[in-house]
């Protein structure tokens, strides 16, 4: 692992004249939720600029605000209006938003309640997806065939997230306060799973387009159904394939919205973190997995894009 930068720690009360929106996919629990916690624990000065100059400046109560609202955007409607009355009962502002990655209508509905309410986004974090352990959920659904989990897995990791991002960008691109897209991935989507040198340089390709990188995942769905994706390069994961594509369309993403816009487009491996994603065997906290995003979320006076990060250092994919 080459380390290439690494990120600052931010103050905990910052000075920005209007609170920041954030949506925030999966998070009535796990990395989200954490991420969620981290960003609605954030303040800001209320009116500093209208204080007397003989006011103390110790903060009170009065003097500072939430920095965040923060949308969580939740499949589950019950869990996700549990975790948002938890979070406002600790003095956050937070509010549930349905979005289902592979409901189309959720999504557009989603987009339309952001821009009507607020106008505009300053922060997505692309946190949801879904991944077939074995046992398949560990037991939570039936078992799924390896041909049925790389297609669940890539249309709503892969193509889900796309759609909701594509959606989204409009409303990123009204924000004046340093808009950024935070793409949660995995190691599992490092390069080196991909057992074709062939495979590996078309998705690190520098000139890789979107419609070629949601062939390649077509591709891979339709060879994983008949059975030939060992024969075709591919591996034996899903959620690695999709974890891959979503790296590569970070990378694809920054290079295009930084040719017209001013979005940071990052993605970030929160390392192996225990949450019910993997029955709780992974031997890094949630609350520590989420701390880069975190921070790729509310960095100032610096524009990184098209990286991939792990514990606040930029890592080589």
């Amino acid at each position: 692992m080459v380390v290439v930068q690494a990120l600052t720690i931010p103050p905990t009360t910052t000075t920005t004249t209007t609170q920041r929106i954030a949506l925030i996919t999966g998070s009535n629990k796990g990395i989200g939720l954490e991420i969620v916690r981290k960003l609605g624990s954030l303040k800001k000065k209320r009116k500093d600029d209208c204080k007397d100059e003989n006011e103390n400046d110790n903060d009170n109560e009065n003097d500072v605000m939430n920095e965040f609202v923060c949308l969580m955007g939740c499949r589950n409607e019950k869990l996700g209006r549990e975790a948002v009355q938890e979070l406002q009962s600790q003095g956050m502002t937070v509010k549930y938003v349905r979005i289902d990655l592979v409901d189309t209508e959720s999504i557009q509905s989603a987009v339309k309640y952001i821009e009507e309410t607020y106008g505009r986004c300053d922060v997505l974090v692309n946190n949801a997806a879904v991944c077939f352990n074995d046992p398949t959920l560990y037991g939570k659904v039936p078992h799924t065939p390896f041909d049925k989990q790389a297609y669940l897995t890539v249309r709503i990791n892969f193509f889900g997230t796309l759609a909701l991002t594509n959606a989204m960008i409009p409303l990123l691109q009204k924000s004046n306060s340093s808009p950024r897209i935070i793409n949660i991935a995995s190691s599992a989507g490092r390069l080196s799973i991909l057992p074709s040198s062939k495979r590996r340089k078309e998705f690190s390709s520098n000139t890789l387009t979107m419609n070629e990188l949601e062939g390649y995942m077509r591709d891979f769905i339709k060879a994983a159904q008949g059975g030939t994706h060992s024969n075709e390069g591919w591996p034996n994961t899903g959620y690695g394939v999709s974890k891959v594509g979503i790296i590569a369309m970070t990378k694809i993403l920054a290079r295009e919205e930084n040719e017209n816009s001013h979005i940071m487009i990052n993605s970030v491996d929160p390392g192996y973190c225990a949450t019910d994603q993997n029955n709780h065997q992974g031997f890094i906290s949630a609350e520590r997995g989420a701390v880069t995003p975190f921070l790729l979320a509310t960095m100032e006076n610096q524009f990184l894009s098209g990286s991939h990060w792990y514990q606040e250092q930029e890592i080589e994919w």
